[in-house]
């Protein structure tokens, strides 16, 4: 290592990871779905608990399988609330703490639940997102 490399500030990598979040929350809060999708790696994971009341359920693969994902977000539920409250971010990894309440489309039907986000950025995309929620709440909102 030269003079140079050894005096040039850490690259500050938790710092880096929340930034990506954040602006990946920022996008999807404002809807802005393009700037969302240009956040994910091309090998992105996407998933929730797989739950077969819920049409959003499952794990989704690739920034087409996340498309796909918010579309059918989008044609069967209505977003009252979206309330990430805390962001808990370590090394490549962040944790996001909220709440929401949603509007099942099909049944008209509203069900609020706690949520944990768990994220993992590499190389500045997030590269993996799981989600954690009421799904017994959600799959009774959506029975017909």
């Amino acid at each position: 290592m030269t003079g140079t490399e050894m005096d040039a500030p850490a690259r500050d990598v938790t710092a880096d990871t929340l930034a990506v979040v954040q602006a990946a929350y920022r996008a999807f809060a404002t809807r802005d779905i393009e700037s969302l999708l240009a956040l994910l790696a091309t090998d992105v994971e996407w998933g929730e608990p797989d739950n077969p009341a819920i049409p959003s359920s499952g794990t989704r693969h690739g920034v087409d399988g996340v498309r796909e994902w918010l579309r059918i977000g989008n044609d069967t539920e209505e977003i009252l609330a979206f309330e990430p409250e805390r962001f808990i971010a370590q090394d490549d990894a962040v944790a996001v703490i909220g709440r929401t309440t949603v509007r099942a489309r099909p049944t008209g039907r509203t069900y609020g639940t706690d949520f944990v986000h768990l994220i993992v950025v590499q190389n500045g995309r997030i590269r993996r997102f799981q989600e954690f929620f009421d799904t017994a709440a959600a799959a009774e909102a959506f029975r017909p």
